[in-house]
């Protein structure tokens, strides 16, 4: 018996038998198949609220056949995440589907495959990934455009996608009208994101006229359902209000429609996410903590809401302890690279710009080509180089032996250090570091010049020591 007939018997089986069960609820949703060369026993389903919600994720066992099934009560329509190993793919489901899945892992994304109810919205999804695969967009190549080359490129691709929207026949109503959805949440996104990328990339202030970003004006921020829904739109909405807490003058005002509307989750999800823009020496560091905080008056006292409340609490009473210009916190006998350790006070009398890192960050490993520049530039001048590896002793991959062989391969200047408990290092949790890359400024005393200091990747940065006449 082939593998087709054999997939399309079990299929109808499942069918049969949980239609004919008067106890199967529709809201059970199925999904079995099998796995070729598994890695380790189980699958992850990771859900649109995840990791918010921890009843949004799953935990399916594979036999030692590589066969896996299981029964999961879902609420409501929605994208979804299978994880298996270090690879992921995007699943759709509906309550009540009955999902085949079977893939090899040894070439994950190309032989995955579906059958039964929902298996032509999730070809769907499959497709589109391996056509966005085939085909990326040159972030940085579009990001630079002027705005009329940039609305024509980023129009083209939204028209693209609902071509291949319409084209697909076999998907459901429902789903074609969500991604149809997605896809002008997606168009929004290019829009919003425009001043930001601009200026990176093109390394120089952005200019769009007024009327560029005002597709943004019409929409709800504080539409909680298509939050939950649209992955996208769930970027936009965070991105809307990081940017809020990042410039304005008057949160109280700005976040007058979020502090009255019953979105419980993306308030939640705000504070979660605004915990990271507390930071050493920001003169804002008050006024986010106290918008952030009100936001969470509707939290529940206990469990995870808890928990997000206290990561705010604590964050802040850390940060709010150090101001500019007071003296820095030190690290101590730090391992060099060159040899021997070396302390914060061993490099007094010179600025000191601190690189945290780790060799597991992508982002951090992206300013190495601008931070050597920036060393080559200020080279002899009066200021040190620090960086500061957070990485874990004797993690697998990422780890101890994995420092040394990266700083020989990228050539990394400056002074290498190896910090003595990663994230737990009194170094980093003094300043409240959460999050990497993170740059740091102290000037030759030994006081904080920034807390969080610009990139070497920003032209700010030159800038910031210029000012200082470094």
């Amino acid at each position: 018996m082939n593998n087709k007939l054999f997939t399309s018997i079990i299929t109808a089986f499942i069918v049969c038998v949980f239609s004919c069960n008067n106890n199967f609820e529709e809201s059970q949703t199925i999904l079995y198949g099998k796995i070729i060369n598994p890695i380790g026993q189980k699958l992850t389903l990771k859900g649109p609220n995840y990791p918010k919600a921890s009843n949004y994720q799953w935990e399916i066992e594979i036999d030692k056949d590589g066969n896996f099934r299981d029964t999961i009560n879902l609420s409501s329509s929605s994208y979804y995440f299978l994880y298996h190993g270090r690879e992921r793919a995007q699943l759709f489901l509906d309550p009540g589907d009955i999902l085949s899945i079977s893939l090899n892992t040894n070439e994950f994304d190309e032989s995955i495959s579906f059958s039964g109810t929902g298996s032509e919205n999730n070809k769907f999804l499959k497709e589109k990934f391996l056509s966005k695969e085939e085909s990326p967009i040159d972030v940085p190549r579009l990001s630079i455009l002027d705005e009329k080359g940039y609305l024509s490129q980023i129009n083209s691709i939204k028209q693209s996608e609902l071509e291949f929207i319409k084209n697909n026949k076999e998907i459901s109503k429902n789903f074609r009208e969500i991604e149809k959805k997605n896809t002008e949440y997606t168009y929004l996104q290019y829009i919003q994101r425009y001043p930001l990328y601009n200026e990176f990339y093109g390394k120089k202030q952005p200019v769009y006229s007024d009327s560029f970003m005002k597709p943004l004006e019409s929409i709800d921020y504080t539409n909680e359902e298509d939050y939950k829904l649209f992955p996208s739109f769930k970027q936009l909405v965070i991105t809307h209000y990081q940017d809020i807490l990042e410039k304005s003058d008057d949160l109280k005002k700005d976040f007058s429609n979020l502090n009255l509307s019953k979105s419980n989750l993306i308030k939640r999800d705000l504070v979660s996410q605004g915990v990271y823009m507390l930071s050493a020496g920001n003169a804002k560091n008050k006024d986010i903590y106290e918008s952030l905080i009100h936001l969470t008056k509707e939290f529940k006292s206990t469990g995870e809401d808890s928990l997000i409340s206290s990561k705010l609490d604590n964050k802040f009473n850390v940060i709010n302890k150090l101001e500019l210009g007071m003296k820095s916190p030190e690290f101590i006998d730090y391992e060099n690279f060159k040899g021997g350790t070396t302390s914060l006070s061993d490099l007094k009398g010179k600025y000191v710009y601190i690189d945290v890192w780790a060799t597991w960050c992508g982002p951090c490993i992206a300013e190495i080509p601008s931070l050597k520049k920036v060393e080559k530039l200020y080279h002899n001048k009066n200021i040190e180089f620090v960086s500061i590896s957070i990485d874990e002793r004797n993690r697998p991959n990422y780890n101890y032996k994995r420092w040394k062989e990266m700083i020989v391969e990228k050539d990394l200047g400056g002074v290498q250090l190896f910090a003595d408990n990663a994230w737990n290092s009194k170094f980093t949790k003094a300043y409240g570091i959460d999050s990497i890359p993170r740059f740091l400024l102290i000037d030759p005393d030994g006081n904080i010049v920034s807390g969080n200091a610009p990139r070497p990747s920003d032209q700010k940065l030159i800038e910031l020591f210029d000012s200082l006449d470094i």
